[in-house]
């Protein structure tokens, strides 16, 4: 198969059918991925929704349908993808593909590989693709059209499975680009985990000041739309610090250093050094396509 064939698989299982799980099956159905999509997790009421919009074909326990998947596609909260895994790795029939749509990648890929043990493969995938709400209700097929999805293999991983996974994200809509879990968790460790937590910490900040409520009164849109993230689930986003901790620290400690030197030429009254430190950070800015 090459990059731009569409794949299809007889049996398809979703684990996990909120939004991106729910927007996946969809996808499944709706463009011939998969001759069948069984759905499970453990929102008994959510998979009922999903059979009855006829988001997937049916629902069954987590072990049953392991059994008999081709492929797995794991998207239950980024915490929860390795302690469903290794329920369900016994399971699953020799040969399946399983990937997954978590976050972050490195520990997910690490010790999915271990669990699969040769039996089936293992192939992380990011699609990075969301809107505010959750629940199969709320998904939808075009979700992940002109979307990035990242797909990170390893040495081991067999070169026809990655073909298959960059196959499938790009039926779904997405555009592919394959790296290294730990330079994916890098970079989203950056450019997206950290200012969550830049601005979960300015809101709070914000929120300890007496009076802190009054002063939302006179937030302007700047404060609005920079803020606007701390709507973001906090069990979620709790999830994500944990599981990308390490590249997390590291990224805090600049942010911490960078907030020292503003408030060191500060207290000096150094003009010069505040315009240098925001010139260079407005430059940097400006690269932003």
């Amino acid at each position: 198969m090459t990059m731009t064939d569409k794949p299809f698989f007889g049996c398809a299982v979703v684990i996990g059918v909120g939004l991106i799980g729910g927007s996946l099956a969809r996808v499944l159905k709706n463009r011939g991925l998969a001759g069948r999509v069984i759905g499970t997790g453990r929102g008994q009421a959510n998979l009922k929704t999903a059979l009855e919009l006829g988001i997937i074909d049916e629902i069954a326990t987590a072990e049953d349908a392991a059994r008999r998947a081709d492929i797995i596609f794991l998207c239950p909260p980024v915490l929860s993808i390795i302690p469903t895994l290794e329920s369900i790795a016994p399971h699953i029939k020799k040969g399946a593909l399983v990937t997954d749509a978590g976050s972050t990648k490195r520990e997910i890929v690490e010790k999915a590989e271990k669990l699969a043990e040769g039996r089936f493969t293992f192939i992380g995938s990011h699609p990075i693709a969301g809107t505010e709400k959750s629940g199969a209700a709320a998904s939808f097929d075009t979700l992940f059209d002109n979307h990035k999805c990242i797909i990170t293999p390893t040495p081991a991983s067999p070169a026809d499975s990655v073909r298959t996974i960059v196959g499938l994200w790009r039926a779904a809509g997405m555009q592919t680009i394959v790296m290294e879990p730990e330079k994916h968790d890098l970079i989203f460790g950056a450019v997206s985990h950290l200012p969550h937590m830049v601005v979960y910490a300015l809101v709070n900040a914000v929120s300890e000041i007496e009076g802190g409520e009054k002063l939302l009164e006179f937030a302007a849109g700047g404060f609005r739309d920079f803020t606007r993230i701390a709507s973001s689930s906090p069990e979620m986003w709790a999830d994500i610090a944990l599981a990308n901790g390490p590249v997390l620290v590291e990224m805090i400690g600049k942010v911490e250093q960078q907030l020292s030197e503003i408030q060191r030429a500060v207290e000096s009254k150094d003009r010069e050094r505040l315009i240098s430190l925001f010139a260079n950070a407005n430059g940097f800015r400006r690269k932003l396509k």
